[in-house]
């Protein structure tokens, strides 16, 4: 995959279906609905943690930062300290200055997209030694999905297992979550540009190529590997709750490099209907195009990706920018 840097912000949607499955519980079990108006909604913490999931599995050579790490007789999980000096190789964060950690955590493919907050605990050498907390203002921003259906229902089963009680299991009959994101390399590429400041000030150049411990900022390889994670994460993690999660749709509007155009979110703009007697479910997405076509100097490339022996979109494709694509297909 090419190590080139990715300039261009992007603005785009997934849809993840759930059919008789819990995509996103609240902390009763049940799958997460609004207080308003019982509409089901989902965050972007349970996107990202799939995606976090399907990278972790998928591309065994990416450093994941964000994930579960137990001490050596597998009983608790580390502290933050601890996992940054694990995951990182560093023999004892007190030692390193602030601007050592930083490329540390960016050499994490989901601290360089999703950005970091990270205070730990018991990091510093001496009192009077600097703060070490740093927060990344994530490249990669997804927003909390709503339901494009809005008919599902919450149903309860109860479950007996081996050695307890009997218990419970909810889920949703049907539901569409739509989660919109947008991707700003400028967030990262921002603290690149005020460190190598920073060293040239200083004679000294952090930021060398050659350097173990230069900060990097979003590749292409990054953007390749998060549309195979975005495209299908939800479909291939598959347990007991989330049986029946899977990816159904999405879309990707890359705008030329110096573009300042900022674009509304996507769910205004998309309809859903649901198959009926052996019919597809359908997505109308013309009017998205139609808004999109209005700023098209402004946008390098529509992509859209979904399984069309699964589902159905309508719009009107005469716009040359948009291609079309097989959601489970890899780049």
């Amino acid at each position: 995959m090419s190590s080139t840097e990715f300039k261009k912000r992007v603005y785009g949607c997934v849809v993840v279906k759930a059919v008789n499955a819990n995509y996103n519980a609240d902390f009763n079990g049940l799958p997460r609905r609004l207080k308003s108006d019982g509409s089901f909604y989902a965050t972007d913490k349970s996107f990202k943690w799939l995606v976090r999931n399907y990278i972790k599995k998928n591309y065994e050579n990416e450093k994941v930062f964000f994930r579960k790490i137990y001490d050596d007789k597998f009983v608790d999980t580390v502290d933050l300290k601890k996992a940054f000096e694990l995951i990182t190789e560093t023999t004892e964060l007190k030692d390193l200055k602030k601007k050592d950690i930083l490329p540390k955590l960016t050499d994490c493919i989901d601290v360089r997209l999703f950005g970091a907050v990270f205070s730990p605990e018991n990091a510093k050498k001496t009192k009077s030694d600097e703060n070490k907390s740093i927060s990344v203002h994530g490249v990669v921003q997804v927003n909390h999905a709503i339901d494009l259906f809005g008919r599902g229902k919450v149903y309860t089963d109860e479950i007996l297992a081996p050695f307890t009680s009997i218990g419970s299991m909810s889920k949703a009959t049907e539901a569409h979550y739509i989660h919109n994101f947008s991707i700003n390399p400028k967030n990262l590429s921002s603290w690149k540009n005020a460190i190598k400041k920073e060293e040239d000030e200083k004679e000294k150049s952090l930021l060398d190529d050659g350097k173990e411990n230069s900060l990097k900022v979003l590749s292409q390889s990054d953007i390749n590997i998060l549309k195979n994670s975005f495209n299908n994460a939800a479909t291939f993690y598959d347990s007991h709750s989330k049986s029946g999660v899977e990816n159904e749709l999405s879309i990707y509007v890359t705008l030329n490099e110096n573009s300042i155009l900022t674009l509304p979110n996507f769910a205004q703009f998309i309809t859903f209907k649901k198959g009926e007697n052996g019919e597809k479910n359908s997505f109308d997405i013309s009017g998205l195009i139609k808004y999109l076509t209005k700023h098209d100097e402004e946008i390098a490339s529509i992509d859209i990706y979904y399984i069309e022996e699964l589902t159905t979109l309508v719009f009107d494709n005469q716009n040359s920018k948009i291609k079309i694509f097989d959601l489970t297909k890899t780049i």
